[in-house]
């Protein structure tokens, strides 16, 4: 059994609370690098439909086997071209969360000691609008002082590359964290691991990874975390210990107005899009990755998970500034395939 849910930000978050990742300038974005695809001209960018090339090197985000066809677009093995086609979209058109796609992660003290339980509740996660809400209360519910909503797509939606985007207006009321993140759909097997200062444990975390796209923390209103977490191989300990990609943070003007966050995930690498802007990149595999049972944990399926934490990253929720409300507007998932 294993002894420990996964705390995808407390390291990076940390460090962002104490300063060792640096808050960027008030600015619409910070920005950064390159768009996707090759340096070809005119230059492609991620709303880029067929994807010029020049050569393979080009291609190699898109696929395990894309590569620059004999026309000057992506193509993949076969030679046919690529297209982005979307292979998922919740809109949140209708009157209740579809439980086909997403389901509720119901409990209290499941992740960096948060004082939130997680309900099911519709005083908690319900859509209005045209959104998707989560609701975080200050109430005594079951124990916990406070009540939040979490979903994901656990067992209904999961994807191995792609570019996953959600469009977000995010809480500011003191303790609050937004979070919109992938965990592998199906980590096996159970890997021994010791991270300081907590006891060591045997668990699917961090060695099985996850991506982080936007985590919003109202200690630091404005800063945009993406991150990627990871095993790290300890020979001293013969465990696996947790290795962290943060970058350098965005920054959002007033983020609780509506922004669009995005990853664009491949074999190569890892882009993370704020508005549509890139502002960092992660080359895979990362250099120390430690491959559990011999497997690349970012060539597996992920799923999607949504939800607005309170605490556990050195700020203190505060009751009078609650209730407070994560929406989500809509959440899209593409792909770069051949024609059907």
């Amino acid at each position: 059994m294993e002894a420990r849910t996964p705390s995808p930000l407390r390291a990076v978050a940390r460090r962002a609370a104490r300063g060792l990742v640096r808050h960027g300038h008030a600015a619409a974005v910070a920005l950064a690098a390159s768009a996707c695809g090759g340096s070809v001209g005119p230059q492609t960018t991620s709303s880029t439909h067929w994807l010029e090339c020049r050569e393979d090197s080009d291609c190699n985000n898109l696929g395990l086997d894309a590569g620059c066809g004999a026309d000057g677009y992506c193509a993949d093995g076969a030679g046919l071209r690529l297209e982005r086609r979307p292979v998922f979209a919740q809109e949140f058109a209708e009157d209740a969360l579809d439980p086909t796609v997403f389901g509720f992660e119901v409990g209290a003290g499941i992740r960096n000691d948060e004082p939130q339980a997680y309900t099911d509740r519709a005083e908690n996660v319900r859509i209005e609008g045209g959104a998707l809400v989560l609701t975080a209360r200050a109430e005594d519910y079951e124990g916990a002082a406070y009540t939040s909503g979490s979903v994901n797509t656990e067992g209904r939606f999961a994807f191995t590359f792609g570019r996953v985007e959600a469009r977000l207006a995010a809480p500011s009321g003191r303790g609050c964290s937004t979070a919109f993140w992938m965990l592998p759909e199906a980590p096996a097997p159970a890997v021994n691991t010791c991270i300081d200062p907590d006891p060591c444990y045997s668990g699917t975390w961090p060695a099985w990874g996850d991506i982080t796209i936007a985590n919003l923390q109202s200690q630091v209103p404005g800063q945009v975390l993406g991150t990627v977490s990871y095993g790290v191989w300890d020979e001293a300990t013969s465990s696996v210990s947790h290795g962290v990609f943060a970058g350098e943070p965005a920054t959002v003007v007033a983020p609780e107005d509506w922004h669009v966050y995005a990853v664009e995930w491949g074999p190569a690498r890892i882009d993370w899009y704020v508005d549509d802007v890139l502002v960092r990149t992660l080359a895979l595999p990362p250099a120390d990755l430690y491959l559990p049972d011999g497997i690349d944990p970012f060539r597996q399926p992920f799923h999607l998970r949504l939800n607005l934490a309170l605490g556990g990253f050195d700020q203190a929720p505060v009751a009078a500034d609650y209730p407070q409300e994560l929406r989500i507007d809509w959440v899209r998932v593409s792909q770069w395939l051949p024609p059907e």
